[in-house]
């Protein structure tokens, strides 16, 4: 503050005389007399001291306002940032908990991964043991393999129809697993089973192609998958013959016919009876006016028809007896060139083919082509 002028402490009222007190607010540059009221204007040089005291008080309060609002200021700034970085503590704290997590779980999953008991490994060993002592499964075509989590099973399969049956298998240790036949250009007679933690699908193929299938696991637990061949049951069209019996294949059936052209007179086996099963083509090439040739086909089964078409080398269709268990189809050679014989079963049973070489002229040749030509 600006000193008042020395000397000047009081001034006295200019009517009665009476002392009287500068005014505390230094803005104020009159005094009314308390005795007698009268309005005294202080000297001008007290006015402009005055005036320069109050403006320096101005300045001092809006330096002070200044002051405050700059700490006021600071101090938002500090807070500001102690929040920020708790804040950034706290999602690093989370952050750094849900990587601990995810260590945790990564950790998990590949220990069950690599446990037999947790990825279905050894649950499926137990199955294919279980199938193969039951059922006589001795070809294990995909061999177990156990898949993480996120992981897919494929299992693709080359088949031939008619042939074996083979069990897509899927295992886990508690978690459903879902099968996907992944092959649209083949469509299956038996759809594929629902969710579950053990998939066991059959497939008995009717057409000769590729079946793939994919395994996978939707709650992410580990698994296993493997394919295993089976025999194809009567029922689903399996060969009640066995293809190393003579009994059951036709083959035994074959070789008496064959035995008894022979007898006749046929003294050139052209193929030894060998086993057939489902539709085959055979090709035969022979000269003009050679000796007849005679395909003998048999089935041991009573309920079994095998059809036969005949075709000379310009494609014309020759005469063949009508279907039955045992055939004899037989040409004798008018032009030379490739005659085509074809067979199709009735059944997936096994079947015998032979083929033997009659005299032309002999009773076996001509004459008896000529007999089957007829009506029967």
């Amino acid at each position: 503050m600006i000193p008042r002028p020395q000397g000047v402490r009081a001034f006295v009222c200019v009517r009665c005389g009476h002392t009287l007190e500068l005014p505390a607010d230094p803005s104020a540059f009159h005094v009314d007399c308390p005795y007698c009221g009268t309005d005294n204007v202080l000297p001008p040089e007290l006015i402009q001291a005055r005036q320069r005291q109050h403006e320096l008080q101005l300045r001092e309060r809006a330096e002070a306002a200044r002051s405050a609002e700059r700490a006021q200021a600071t101090r938002a700034r500090t807070i500001k940032v102690a929040l920020g970085i708790g804040a950034a503590l706290l999602v690093l704290a989370v952050m750094g908990a849900g990587v601990l997590v995810l260590v945790f779980r990564a950790g998990e999953s590949r220990v069950a991964a690599t446990d037999p008991t947790r990825n279905g490994h050894a649950a499926m060993l137990e199955r294919i043991a279980a199938m193969r002592a039951k059922d006589a499964c001795d070809r294990i075509l995909v061999q177990p393999a156990a898949h993480g989590a996120g992981e897919s099973g494929v299992v693709s399969l080359d088949m031939v129809a008619g042939d074996h049956c083979v069990h897509v298998l899927g295992t886990s240790a508690s978690a459903p697993l879902t099968l996907r036949y992944t092959t649209p250009q083949v469509a299956l007679r038996t759809p594929v089973p629902p969710a579950a933690p053990v998939i066991d699908y059959r497939l008995c193929a009717e057409e000769t192609a590729n079946h793939a299938f994919e395994i996978t696991s939707p709650g992410g637990e580990p698994f296993t998958v493997a394919a295993l061949e089976c025999a194809r049951k009567p029922a689903e069209g399996g060969a009640r013959s066995k293809v190393d019996d003579p009994a059951t294949n036709g083959v035994a059936r074959a070789k008496a016919r064959l035995d008894e052209l022979f007898k006749a007179g046929c003294n050139y086996v052209v193929a030894q009876p060998t086993v057939q099963r489902g539709k085959q083509t055979f090709t035969f090439t022979s000269k003009a006016n050679a000796p007849c040739l005679n395909a003998v086909l048999a089935s041991q089964y009573e309920d079994v028809r095998l059809q036969a078409s005949l075709t000379d080398p310009d494609g014309f269709v020759l005469p063949v007896p009508p279907p039955g268990r045992e055939l004899r189809v037989m040409y004798c050679p008018a032009k030379e060139g490739k005659y085509t014989l074809s067979v199709q079963p009735s059944s997936w049973d096994h079947y015998a083919e032979a083929a033997i070489d009659c005299p032309r002229d002999g009773r076996e040749g001509l004459r008896r082509a000529n007999e089957l030509r007829k009506p029967q």
